[in-house]
């Protein structure tokens, strides 16, 4: 959402109310955290039955809470990916899968994309996109820390870093990860990391085809597809895991954000080759916490028993199906893209050169809130703090909280467009 002048103290499902009372519908799940919502009840249930037991075991124990959500995680992951380590935040996790990929392969470049974003600490910031507060770091002395990473033009099919069009592309921007791979490296690549969906980048999907090209890349030259599902996953682009969409089974995949189910909880999954580490050679104290792995548990029961992949993908549709007849007489909407309850509607000033409308998405976002309705913005990539909406509501939200949440943005948006 941005920075905003808000104290929130209470919560429950999509809902939420600051402390003067206001109440809003929350269209982006507490910042991509809580997929199932506020206050879930099982969620909820898991953490006070886990509270009675035990609420901390070291890593260097064994829990049975810790293991029965690896083992999970394990079963539900597609492929031979069944090998979990535990980290505290996405940032943290996506440094584990470096980890786990460079002392495998003996390499330390890493190919990623244009506009991604895998983190803020020392090591991922190399691999995330250019933000001026980064960039301010670096020019005091960050850059020292900043692992070599070898960047190649990002996907966007509606602003094609290529100048091309998807129609006859043949997906020219993958095609530059192999060349990456090929030349770009000084010291050996040890991997490919990218994102299925980039949310920070624009809210933009994947093109059919992309991934699983990019993986026929990576195993050419012996090296991992590490997928950052961090925002992703979790039935948020509709499948528990948003490469499943593209039917490959990459290397390893990064999880983070929901998997605690509010609480602070990430992990890599691996296939066995890629899970090698020295001791002590990664890890956090706190990490693999049995109360964050309870509530992780929970959810993932949950999204299992009432099928909240299928739920995603047909709320999603419903979604997109409404926002675009809202786009029809829309003076400033010129794209919407989503992959299941991950949606993103992009605003411009002028739908043939698609100038960005980076002050009207600011007042839209204002609009909203004054409405009760809580969006993020982003992309393309911040510029003026970004002129796409966000929507990733909670993945068990029905066609009823569908319709209250695009007809509260309806509201938001003729309210400034009839400013223009």
């Amino acid at each position: 959402m941005g920075d905003v002048d808000l104290g929130l103290v209470e919560g429950q499902g999509i809902r939420v109310s600051d402390a003067d009372g206001n109440e809003y519908v929350d269209a982006i799940s507490a910042e991509w955290v809580l997929n199932l919502g506020f206050r879930h009840p099982e969620i909820k249930q898991a953490i006070v039955e886990q509270l009675d037991v035990i609420d901390y075991v070291s890593p260097v124990f064994e829990n049975q809470t810790r293991t029965e959500l690896a083992k999970r995680l394990a079963e539900l992951a597609p492929g031979r990916l069944e090998k979990v380590l535990y980290a505290l935040s996405g940032g943290a996790a996506v440094e584990g899968a470096m980890h786990l990929a460079m002392r495998t392969t003996g390499g330390s470049d890493f190919v990623c994309l244009d506009a991604a974003y895998h983190g803020r600490t020392f090591a991922t910031i190399g691999l995330t996109y250019v933000h001026p507060g980064m960039v301010e770091g670096s020019n005091k002395g960050l850059d020292r820390y900043i692992p070599r990473q070898m960047r190649v033009p990002n996907y966007y099919c509606y602003r094609c870093p290529l100048k091309l069009e998807p129609e006859t592309c043949d997906l020219a921007c993958a095609d530059l990860v192999d060349f990456a791979l090929e030349r770009g490296h000084t010291n050996g690549p040890a991997g490919v990391i990218v994102e299925p969906y980039q949310a920070n980048g624009g809210m933009v999907p994947a093109p059919d085809g992309w991934l699983a090209r990019v993986h026929e890349m990576c195993q050419a030259h012996d090296v991992p597809l590490i997928v950052d599902e961090v925002q992703g996953a979790l039935c948020r682009c509709g499948p528990m895991f948003a490469s499943e969409r593209s039917g490959i089974e990459p290397e390893m995949i990064i999880l983070g954000k929901a998997l605690g189910g509010g609480l602070p909880l990430s992990a890599t999954i691996t296939v066995p080759e890629y899970s090698e580490l020295l001791d002590w050679e990664y890890g956090f104290t706190e990490a693999g916490n049995p109360v964050a792995c309870a509530a992780g548990l929970a959810m993932l029961e949950v999204m299992v028993r009432d099928d909240l992949p299928a739920n995603s993908e047909a709320m999603g549709e419903i979604l997109v199906s409404r926002l675009e007849e809202i786009a029809q007489g829309s003076k400033l909407i010129g794209d919407i893209r989503g992959q299941g309850l991950m949606v993103g509607v992009e605003l411009v000033t002028d739908k043939a050169t698609k100038e960005p409308a980076c002050a009207e998405t600011d007042l839209v976002m204002g609009a909203c809130l004054e409405h009760g309705l809580m969006v993020g913005k982003t992309g393309p990539v911040f510029g003026q703090n970004g002129n796409v909406i966000k929507f990733k509501p909670a993945v068990n939200v029905d066609e009823q909280d569908i319709d209250e949440i695009v007809t509260l943005f309806g509201r938001a948006l003729m309210q400034v467009e009839a400013t223009l």
